[in-house]
């Protein structure tokens, strides 16, 4: 088979093409790279009473205890397990005592699960770089520039799939601007299993003291708002990207967490019962939810779908009741920039 031999004029235009590769290449860049830490949206308002502490995130304390304003935490390792025990009053001004906890290897399992690193996204950048090269030089060959440009499109395309999916799968989102974020209806879809046993404990309290629907809510709203301190996660924890939460199950054997964290873990243990609809509400800097329930006198609600949705503060350390928010939410729920509704089911 007789060779083909490859004239200067070849080569130029091959470098120009691969030029104009590297420049798209760069255009793309700019859109689809996700911004890294200082970039990140993170959420940490708490809903009045602040109380927060200066020292490093302490992820759990041996034999740690707590109590205060008639609420008690207890963390601590048996065996090869955390657990976690919560003493709270809730809106019946009844005291009420919860349990909670994880093998150790399935706590440092689940852990992994959430945040990106560097790392995580410089081999989706050495893939379709590859990748990029790779097609470019096939295609060209055999279809030429147009059809090389598109198939370089097409490979960036399926890098911002790429990117996303890895997002998702850690409990985050991009959003517009390329500002990534905590996605809380997934993380709450994720968790409601995990936390399944936590809430049949909070059934069977319910059940036994003959309570509501609204007052075995309202339990879970108390216990979440005022027994878990109210405390702002790092958004950067070593090479782990956060945008500042903890997950539910951490939050529990932590024993802290910020305002979108209390709400990922109040949502995701009322998403056990079917009955309860609810729906996130997102506002500049800060995120609490909304359970679908007719408002009573006095009540805050949205309205989804054309139907009302009480409000729930879920981040303490201020003890509100469904239909009651802090006075900097009333705030930003007034301001120009609204708020947005997140559907967690």
């Amino acid at each position: 088979m007789k060779g083909t031999v490859l004239k200067p004029a070849y080569f130029a235009l091959l470098a120009a093409c691969l030029a104009a590769a590297a420049r798209l290449g760069a255009e793309w860049e700019r859109k689809l790279a996700v911004p890294l830490y200082g970039r990140d949206l993170v959420r940490a308002q708490s809903s009045g009473e602040e109380e927060e502490e200066s020292e490093e995130v302490q992820e759990y304390t041996s034999r740690e205890k707590r109590t205060e304003k008639g609420t008690s935490q207890k963390i601590f390792r048996e065996g090869a397990s955390l657990k976690a025990q919560y003493g709270f009053i809730n809106f019946n001004k009844d005291r009420v005592t919860v349990n909670f906890g994880m093998a150790d290897a399935d706590f440092k399992a689940y852990t992994r699960g959430y945040g990106y690193t560097d790392t995580d996204l410089a081999k989706l950048r050495i893939w379709r770089d590859a990748t990029r090269t790779e097609v470019w030089n096939e295609t060209y060959k055999t279809a030429g520039k147009a059809a090389a440009e598109k198939a370089i499109a097409e490979i960036d395309l399926d890098y911002d799939t790429k990117l996303r999916a890895l997002l998702r799968s850690r409990g985050m989102a991009m959003r517009a601007g390329n500002v990534v974020e905590n996605d809380i209806p997934v993380i709450v879809k994720k968790n409601i299993k995990l936390l399944n046993p936590l809430a049949n404990a909070f059934q069977k309290i319910a059940t036994e003291r003959k309570y509501s629907e609204e007052n075995l809510v309202g339990a879970v709203v108390s216990m979440v708002q005022t027994a878990i301190r109210y405390k702002i996660p790092p958004n950067l924890e070593g090479d782990l990207h956060t945008c500042g939460l903890l997950p539910p199950a951490r939050s529990l054997l932590s024993g802290w967490g910020d305002c979108d964290t209390k709400t990922a873990l109040l949502g995701s243990i009322l998403g056990s019962w079917s009955g309860i609809k609810m729906v996130g509400v997102a506002v500049p800097g800060h995120y609490l939810m909304a359970i679908r329930r007719l408002p009573g006198k006095g009540d805050m609600f949205v309205r989804h779908e054309g139907l009302e949705y009480v409000l729930v503060e879920a981040a303490g350390p201020a003890w509100l009741e469904p239909g009651m928010v802090g006075t900097g939410t009333k705030a930003l729920l007034a301001g120009k920039q609204g708020y947005r509704l997140e559907p967690f089911f």
